[in-house]
């Protein structure tokens, strides 16, 4: 794993989130409550990128079928069932550090 550089602090208020493209990968950045988070960027449905969702507290809630996710864990918290469609599983979380104004993550 190596630590990468992602954003700068003052890019995430609190209640905010962002999404980050790294080695073409997806990723969600969220600041819930002063601390931040990171998981997988698109939902593990269909693909949704859940930066472009709605942030509630600690929950993300996908703009393509409403999928709902944990920042802090990765977790499902509630999903549309669509027949043939599949179900989310939970989602990848990675460690986030900051050391000024920048703010990285592992991966």
């Amino acid at each position: 794993m190596r630590s990468v550089k992602v954003a700068k602090r003052s890019e995430l208020s609190p209640g905010t989130m962002m999404g980050v493209e790294m080695e073409g990968k997806h990723f969600l950045l969220a600041n819930v409550e002063g601390t931040l988070y990171a998981m997988d960027g698109l939902c593990s449905h269909m693909a949704g990128r859940l930066w472009e969702g709605t942030l509630e507290g600690s929950v993300v809630k996908c703009p393509k079928h409403g999928s709902r996710f944990d920042v802090r864990t990765g977790e499902v918290i509630s999903q549309v069932r669509t027949p043939l469609i599949g179900k989310a599983k939970p989602l990848g979380t990675y460690k986030i550090s900051v050391e000024g104004e920048d703010v990285s993550i592992d991966i």
